[in-house]
């Protein structure tokens, strides 16, 4: 519980978090004001900077796995490489959920402010601070409609209960098309200055 919980908070928090700052970075130095009077489209701006937090989460979620099967001697199960499947189309919500955030939000203090909040809120929704079994029913509900819970739920039957790769693919197939979504709108939103 522990260690699946920490690294799906931790994935959340920095790559929301350093996603929507270093866009206002960005516009605080100009950066993405030059990148307007460029053919680049939109789209592909937001691409290149989805790309590089999928960066941040990659080696945050290598090194979290590895630290958790170094140090606390972690098994991550027999599926390891639908563990690592999920655990991307995990840092692809979040990485852009984090572009679009830096687009909304009208200032750095908002943004970390708001992601450090949802962060929280989250987690303990979504099962990273305790086992989700010992909440009201109600959370456990709410569990299958967030992206921490998907992730934690499909950890859980993956580590903890042994579950064949084709019991999470719900949850893996909800955080490819959650991040679509994400996409279209961090691009829409997405604003230069």
């Amino acid at each position: 519980q522990a260690i699946p919980g920490i690294l799906v908070m931790f994935v959340l928090s920095i790559l929301t978090t350093s996603g929507a700052v270093l866009l206002f970075t960005d516009r605080r130095q100009g950066l993405l004001r030059r990148l307007a009077y460029t053919p680049i489209s939109r789209q592909a701006i937001v691409l290149g900077k989805w790309t590089g937090r999928m960066g941040v989460g990659i080696v945050q979620i290598g090194f979290g796995m590895l630290a958790g099967t170094v140090l606390f001697h972690m098994d991550w199960g027999a599926n390891l490489w639908m563990v690592i499947v999920l655990l991307l189309a995990y840092a692809a919500v979040t990485a852009t959920l984090g572009i679009l955030l830096g687009s909304l939000a009208r200032s750095e203090g908002q943004a970390v402010a708001i992601g450090v909040v949802a962060t929280n809120i989250l987690a303990a929704l979504g099962g990273c601070w305790w086992p989700i079994e010992i909440t009201p029913n109600w959370m456990q509900k709410m569990q299958l409609f967030l992206p921490t819970g998907w992730a934690m739920d499909g950890l859980h039957q993956l580590v903890s209960f042994g579950a064949a790769p084709t019991a999470v693919l719900p949850h893996v197939l909800g955080m490819v098309a959650c991040s679509i979504v994400l996409f279209v709108l961090a691009s829409r939103f997405f604003r230069f200055e």
